[in-house]
């Protein structure tokens, strides 16, 4: 953080400097078709009772930018995205890997009484408030058309957890939780975006930029505790599950209007 704001002052300096400066506050919508994943070392070791699957979500928001010069401004978003992390994997009927998601399947199968055997699919679904800041660096943003980058770090806002298996949502009955107690409500990330902007109009910008963000911090909350049927409480992950971290990168679309 502290040198973010470094880069962030170096660039208000270089701003002030040059002769050529116009003062410009857009504010527009922000629609990003993205690619999402939780990587984590002990699920993409798990074998055949856990696979990593492909899976989409989406990101859609409203975000402001002023521009200092024609070539820098800082930028913010408020975002929601739907993201997460999709399964498929067998069960064989011997002891499963304590460590892998693999795991979760199984407590949740059983606490539901549908026992999952053989082959299933699953999905960790988690909705998210995201709200980067961003520093803009670009081409002369007063042409037909300029390109852009966008970087800077991201407070990820935890609303909602979906765990489904075998395509239906499935809680924890007789316990004290919920899916949205085994993730951290906030967490940090970093975002690069890059692409293009075409000024349509005078007062309107229609811009496409390939966007990713990866959490620096773990998304589970590894200390969670559970009570099964009111007794005492345990751990809910293994001692020895490692970080989970989240991802996402699409093609986000902004409409921009300039104020």
């Amino acid at each position: 953080m502290r040198n973010v704001l470094i880069l962030v002052s170096i660039c208000i300096l270089m701003a002030a400097q040059d002769s050529k400066a116009q003062s410009a506050l857009t504010i527009g919508i922000r629609l990003n078709p993205e690619y999402t994943g939780i990587l984590n070392k002990n699920d993409a070791n798990a074998g055949p009772e856990l696979d990593y699957e492909r899976h989409f979500g989406y990101c859609a928001g409203v975000g402001a930018t002023y521009a200092l010069t024609n070539h820098i401004g800082l930028g913010v978003d408020i975002l929601f995205s739907r993201e997460g992390q999709a399964f498929s994997g067998h069960f064989t009927g011997i002891e499963l890997n304590e460590t892998a998601y693999s795991t979760v399947v199984a407590r949740q199968g059983f606490l539901n009484d549908e026992p999952v055997e053989g082959d299933y699919v699953a999905l960790a679904e988690l909705n998210y408030i995201k709200l980067p800041l961003m520093i803009s660096l670009s081409t002369d943003n007063s042409k037909p058309v300029f390109f852009s980058i966008l970087a800077g770090p991201q407070i990820n806002f935890l609303q909602g957890v979906a765990q489904e298996v075998n395509e239906k949502d499935l809680e924890y009955p007789n316990t004290d939780i919920s899916p949205k107690d085994l993730y951290k409500p906030v967490t940090l990330a970093g975002m690069l975006a890059l692409g293009a902007g075409i000024n349509v109009g005078p007062r309107l910008v229609l811009s496409a930029r390939l966007r990713m963000d990866y959490g620096f911090n773990d998304a589970e909350k590894k200390d969670a505790m559970i009570r099964y049927y009111g007794a005492e409480a345990v751990r809910f992950y293994s001692a020895d599950r490692k970080s989970a971290n989240s991802f996402s990168t699409g093609l986000m679309i902004g409409f921009d209007f300039k104020l």
